[in-house]
C-alpha cells in the first residue's frame, strides 16, 4: 500500500526555475535574494478487490489527501536552500482489516514529511547539493539523505547529473500513540501469537545518473540509469498469505533486493505551439519482476499563457516468482506474497493538465507566477482503479 502512496507523492513533485537579473544601462542593480513558493494539493482515490492485507482478496479502498508546500530560497550568491513540508491524510479500508474491526483506529492514518536540500554553485557550470529530512506515520519512521552533482558543459548543449539517496526506515508502530515510542511490529490480529520477524528496520540506497544532450533546435534527449539496493525487513508485517492446505502466515520476502532501471526521454518541438515529451523505461529486480513503460505528454500552447497537456502511460509487468494469488501458495515455499503489486499485470494511466502562467515582475512582494490543474485516471488489469486530482500554485518573491 505504501507504494500507492508514493504514486501520490510522485505526482506531487514541482520543478523550480531560476530567472536571471537583467543589467540596467543607467543604474546598477544590486543582486537580491529570491523565494520560489510552490503549493501542491493532491487528492487520490483508489478502489479494488485484491488487498494483500486480507491475502489477495478484499477491499483496496484508499483515499489520500496530500497538501505540500515547497520554498526555494536563492541567496544573493546564487546558492539555494529548498524546504519541503507535506502531510498525507490517509483513509484506508484495506488496513482497517488488520484486526477485522471496521472503523477502528487503523482506518485513518497520517504521514508527515519534511525535507531540506542545500545547493551550492562551485562554478558557473557546476553545482552540488546535499540534504536530509524525515517522514513519520503510525507504523513507519524514515530518515532520508541525499547528495548530488550537476555539470553543464559551457556551451549548454550537454549535462551530466548524479544523485545518491539513502533511506533508513523503522517499521515499528507506536510513535503516534500515547507513549510516542516505537513499540512493536503490527501483525494481523489472528497471527499475533508469533513473533514473525526479529528485524524491524529497512535500508534503501539509490544511485541515479542523468545525461542530457541537445540534439538540435527541436530535440533534446535524456538518458537516466538508476540502481537501487535494499536490505532488512522487506516484507509488510500485516499482509496475510493463505496456502493450499488452508494454513495462514504473515507475508515473507527475501531480506535483500536489487533494482535496476534505465529510462530514455525525448522532448521534441514539432512546430507551431506543440511539444512532444516521449519516454520509455525498463525495470528489472532480484525478485524476478520485469517491466517496461511507455509514456507521452503533449504540451499544446493555446496562448502564451495557457497550456493544455494531455498525457498517457502504459506499463507491462512480469510478476515476481514469490507471488501467488489467494490460497495458491504451497506450504513448502520459503518466500511468499499475495501482494498484487508484485503480480503480472498491465497498467494504463491517462490524464490532462491545464497550466496558466504569466510574466512575473519582482518588487519585493510575493506574486503569482503559475497555476496548474490536473486529473489522471489509473487502471490495472488486476482490478485496481484510481483517480488523481491535483492543483498546484507557484509564486515568486524577492527581497534585498
Amino acid at each position: 500500500m505504501k507504494r500507492n502512496w508514493f504514486l501520490v507523492g510522485s505526482l506531487a513533485c514541482l520543478s523550480f526555475f531560476a530567472q536571471a537579473q537583467k543589467a540596467d544601462s543607467v543604474f546598477r542593480k544590486e543582486k537580491v535574494s529570491r523565494n520560489d513558493i510552490d503549493f501542491l494539493y493532491s487528492h487520490y482515490i483508489q478502489d479494488g478487490n485484491k488487498s494483500a492485507v486480507t491475502g489477495g482478496i478484499g477491499t483496496e479502498s484508499l483515499t489520500v489527501l496530500a497538501p505540500q508546500l515547497s520554498v526555494l530560497h536563492t541567496f544573493k550568491n546564487g546558492n539555494s536552500l529548498r524546504t519541503k513540508l507535506g502531510v498525507d491524510v490517509i483513509s484506508s479500508a484495506s488496513t482497517d482489516n488488520i484486526d477485522f474491526v471496521m472503523s477502528s483506529a487503523s482506518l485513518h492514518d497520517a504521514r508527515t514529511h519534511l525535507d531540506l536540500t542545500y545547493t551550492r554553485n562551485i562554478k558557473s557550470n557546476i553545482s552540488v547539493w546535499g540534504g536530509g529530512g524525515f517522514s513519520i506515520e503510525s507504523d513507519y519512521f524514515s530518515l532520508p539523505f541525499n547528495i548530488g552533482l550537476l555539470i553543464t558543459e559551457k556551451k549548454g548543449m550537454r549535462t551530466y547529473g548524479l544523485d545518491f539517496q539513502s533511506f533508513f526506515d523503522d517499521l515499528r508502530w507506536g510513535r503516534l500513540s500515547d507513549s510516542f515510542q516505537p513499540e512493536k511490529l503490527i501483525y494481523p490480529v489472528e497471527l499475533r501469537n508469533t513473533e514473525w520477524f526479529t528485524n524491524y528496520s529497512r535500508n534503501s540506497y539509490n544511485l541515479k545518473l542523468a545525461f542530457t544532450q541537445i540534439i538540435n533546435k527541436r530535440n533534446r534527449l535524456g538518458i537516466y540509469p538508476e540502481l537501487s539496493y535494499q536490505n532488512g525487513l522487506l516484507s509488510t508485517p500485516f499482509h496475510r498469505v493463505y496456502f493450499t492446505d488452508q494454513s495462514l502466515r504473515v507475508e515473507n520476502l527475501p531480506s535483500e533486493r536489487v533494482k535496476a532501471t534505465i529510462g530514455l526521454k525525448l522532448n521534441s518541438f514539432v512546430g507551431g505551439r506543440t511539444i512532444f515529451k516521449n519516454s520509455i523505461d525498463y525495470y528489472i529486480d532480484s525478485f524476478s519482476v520485469q517491466g517496461i513503460g511507455l509514456e507521452n505528454e503533449t504540451a499544446l500552447k493555446v496562448t502564451p499563457q495557457f497550456v493544455f497537456a494531455p498525457s498517457f502511460r502504459v506499463y507491462f509487468q512480469k510478476g515476481s516468482k514469490h507471488f501467488a494469488p489467494y490460497k495458491e501458495h504451497q506450504p513448502s515455499e520459503e518466500f511468499y506474497t499475495s501482494d498484487y503489486d508484485l503480480s503480472t499485470m498491465t497498467t494504463q494511466k491517462g490524464g490532462m493538465a491545464i497550466r496558466y502562467a504569466r510574466e512575473t515582475r519582482q518588487n519585493g512582494k510575493v506574486i503569482f507566477s503559475m497555476i496548474e490543474f490536473s486529473y489522471s485516471y489509473y487502471s490495472r488489469s488486476n482490478g485496481l482503479d484510481a483517480h488523481i486530482i491535483s492543483c498546484g500554485f507557484k509564486g515568486i518573491g524577492a527581497a534585498k
